[in-house]
């Protein structure tokens, strides 16, 4: 079986949507195994520079929204104190080639989403007493550009339960930063890095347009949306895009330039064209290929 094939940004800021699912697509994901695999997330995001933007965990599988730092902007103290933090071996005589080895890792996506993954299987493997894998393929990862392409991600991944029909409300479902963020958590496990957003309420009237979910006030008047030009995505995030979790790349134009030319020898001479992502949004979207369906 071919891998699946990914593009990252290595040693510098990047934005991604990772999905990752079971193996077989089998619900092993209950309300425990769900608690865990946040509790995972929590742990390796306070070891890594990997910020989140978003998550989402299902019965069979899970979203996350993440920034990766850049290994110039990392602070050799800061990296020794996380280590340390994590029962790491490590001494104040640290040589700069080990610095320099865990700043390339800790940056890494797949190196965080590795230990993600590792961790939580070993887990749930023991507390069932089983063997084998339990994750499916390798995890599918999108390069996403930061501004309105990463907002608009953030609300898709945030509404998976509506478009599940699991509930009607995004605060209605647990497991979802929607959920985390409203509970004013303390743990500081999320960010909104480069979406724009200034507040969670800002975000809420935002989830709230793009989604359009009914939300009243007293007067019986509709609340939350941002504008005229945003009701006419009428709709669009309660169907899956699959152009926000098939396709490698996603963004503006300028930004899918910006990917050929950073992963030029990855890619065929005759693919490089900005494809139109054929959503109905104030604004176009661009993706690095150009899928069957939406």
């Amino acid at each position: 079986m071919a891998r699946t094939k990914r593009f990252k940004i290595n040693g510098d800021v990047g934005y991604y949507h990772v999905i990752s699912r079971t193996v077989g697509g089998e619900f092993l994901l209950g309300d425990v195994e769900k608690e865990k695999l946040l509790s995972v997330i929590k742990q390796f995001s306070s070891l890594y520079f990997v910020s989140v933007i978003g998550y989402c965990i299902m019965d069979n599988h899970f979203h996350l929204l993440v920034k990766t730092s850049s290994v110039e902007d990392i602070d050799n103290e800061e990296l020794k104190e996380r280590l340390s933090r994590h029962n790491k071996n490590i001494s104040d005589e640290i040589t700069e080639s080990e610095i320099i080895k865990y700043k390339k890792k800790l940056t890494d996506i797949s190196e965080y989403v590795k230990s993600i993954k590792m961790t939580f299987s070993r887990w749930y493997n023991k507390r069932n007493n089983r063997k084998g894998y339990f994750w499916g393929d390798r995890f599918k990862s999108v390069l996403v550009e930061s501004g309105e392409s990463l907002l608009n991600m953030l609300a898709y991944i945030d509404l998976n339960p509506v478009r599940a029909k699991i509930c009607n409300k995004p605060e209605e479902y647990r497991w979802s930063s929607f959920s985390h963020r409203l509970a004013k958590s303390s743990d500081d496990l999320l960010s909104f890095e480069g979406t724009e957003i200034d507040s969670f309420k800002d975000y809420v009237s935002f989830v709230y347009g793009v989604g359009k979910l009914e939300k009243k006030t007293e007067k019986g008047k509709e609340k939350g949306r941002i504008s005229d030009e945003t009701d006419a995505a009428v709709n669009i995030w309660h169907h899956k895009v699959r152009y926000f979790t098939d396709t490698l790349v996603i963004g503006s134009k300028g930004f899918i330039e910006y990917a050929y030319k950073t992963f030029d020898d990855k890619i065929s001479k005759k693919e490089r064209k900005a494809h139109k992502v054929p959503i109905d949004l104030p604004y176009q979207l661009y993706s690095i290929q150009r899928l069957n369906s939406v």
